[in-house]
């Protein structure tokens, strides 16, 4: 398997909040779209500035996820 690359990951998921999709596949990506959506959102009412925190948030969420596949494919989990 070919690794991920992590500047897609963050790119992805920074402006389409589709960074998830790529890292983790369908049904954890939906969760994070989903979520940051919802974080986004509920900071927006607060500031609308604020809601960029929720794309924060799940940039970091998506590089752990890239981070984590990456090191798998290298042979480096604990895969047993």
């Amino acid at each position: 398997m070919d690794k991920k690359s992590m500047v897609v990951a963050i790119l992805l998921s920074f402006f389409l909040a589709a960074g998830g999709f790529y890292a983790a596949g369908l049904k954890k990506g939906l969760i994070l779209f989903i979520g940051t959506i919802v974080v986004a959102w509920a900071l927006a009412q607060v500031s609308p500035s604020a809601a960029i925190v929720g794309n924060l948030i799940a940039c970091f969420i998506t590089y752990k996820w890239v981070q984590e596949y990456n090191n798998g494919v290298d042979g480096g989990g604990a895969e047993d």
